[in-house]
């Protein structure tokens, strides 16, 4: 600084011997006073401007100052906008959705991060939660149980859920259509800040008269496995070794009993007297499986296909799902297999005795 100084001050000095050489030679006279002052004067707007434009050209070259970025995550949004303006830094807000309820209106992420050293004037990027997607639960009744179904996967697909429903769902007969939500619970408006189980109670659709259960005490197995199946009353067998008067491969009992009166879809218990062995490649066994519970009946198919390829249906019904337990004789090394909607559901080979 003092170099340009000096440099500046021998400048001054050449100029005024410059000026002197061309001030009129009695300098006391009115006139030459007034020339010498108007010289004076515009070389010390000359310095002026120089020194100015040269302190500018410095402070220009220095920049503004530093400053580390604050950590606000975490932070009210107007907290940390304070903070970030005592820094001399300029904030520029975005908004998103969270996950988390609680953090609506706080500071989710910054850009630069924490620490980092700026300079004044620097613009900072905050993401401001907007909450979650859904913050109180919704009114579900009336609605499709299904629709509902795709509609809470859909809603949670990219965030943390906070309703899920509860399973499994209770079904009731009511006039309205099969499906319906007719209650639930949590109430709708109810505040949400975790996962909750969403309660619901469903239409089955309007109540059925009942029917009158047949007896099928003392018939063979296999012909009352296809009577049951044509009848569309679901069943599960069950075997035992068979008492003094019992005929082997034969209905010894069920339950409820015969002429009591039930819904439609109430599943029967049979058991029957364990079967005498066959020769040949037949064998008997019993098939068990459990379907899941639906709303309404679906379309169930038994079918068995032969170690040669050969495929046969044994018995198609109506069916609510459900536990199964199902009888047969068949051959060694074929198939069984359960469909629902012509969609196999499980496949189950015959073993050897």
């Amino acid at each position: 600084m003092k170099f340009w100084w000096d440099t500046f001050m021998a400048k001054v000095s050449t100029g005024r011997e410059w000026v002197s050489r061309f001030m009129p030679g009695n300098s006391h006279t009115e006139e030459g006073r007034r020339l010498r002052l108007l010289v004076l004067t515009g070389m010390l707007t000359v310095a002026v401007l120089f020194f100015s434009g040269f302190s500018a050209f410095f402070l220009a070259l220095r920049g503004a100052e530093q400053t580390m970025v604050p950590n606000v995550q975490g932070e009210e949004l107007v907290d940390a906008l304070i903070r970030l303006q005592e820094k001399e830094l300029f904030p520029l807000v975005q908004v998103r959705y969270s996950s988390d309820p609680g953090l609506k209106g706080k500071v989710l992420d910054q850009r630069p991060s924490p620490g980092t050293q700026v300079k004044a004037g620097k613009r900072v990027n905050i993401v401001v939660s907007k909450g979650s997607v859904v913050d109180q639960v919704e009114n579900f009744v009336g609605r499709n149980l299904d629709e509902v179904r795709v509609y809470l996967q859909t809603l949670f697909t990219a965030y943390k859920p906070l309703l899920k429903i509860q399973e499994p769902v209770t079904y009731v007969f009511d006039p309205l259509p099969s499906g319906t939500i007719l209650e639930q619970k949590p109430a709708p408006g109810t505040e949400l800040s975790d996962l909750t189980d969403l309660v619901l109670v469903v239409s089955r659709g309007p109540e059925l008269e009942k029917i009158v259960l047949p007896s099928f005490v003392g018939i063979d197995f296999q012909q009352a496995v296809e009577l049951l199946a044509r009848s569309n009353i679901p069943f599960v067998f069950s075997v035992a070794e068979p008492q003094r008067g019992q005929t082997r491969g034969f209905v010894v009992a069920q339950e409820p009993p015969a002429g009591a009166e039930v819904e439609p879809g109430t599943r029967l218990g049979l058991t029957m007297a364990a079967p005498a062995p066959r020769s040949g490649s037949l064998v008997f066994g019993l098939f068990e499986y459990s379907l899941p519970s639906y709303p309404v009946a679906v379309d169930l198919k038994f079918e068995v296909v032969s170690p040669a390829g050969e495929r046969r249906t044994l018995f198609t019904m109506k069916h609510p799902g459900g536990p199964l337990a199902i009888p047969y004789y068949q051959e060694v090394n074929s198939t069984l297999v359960l469909s629902i909607f012509n969609r196999e559901v499980i496949r189950h080979g015959v073993p050897a005795p």
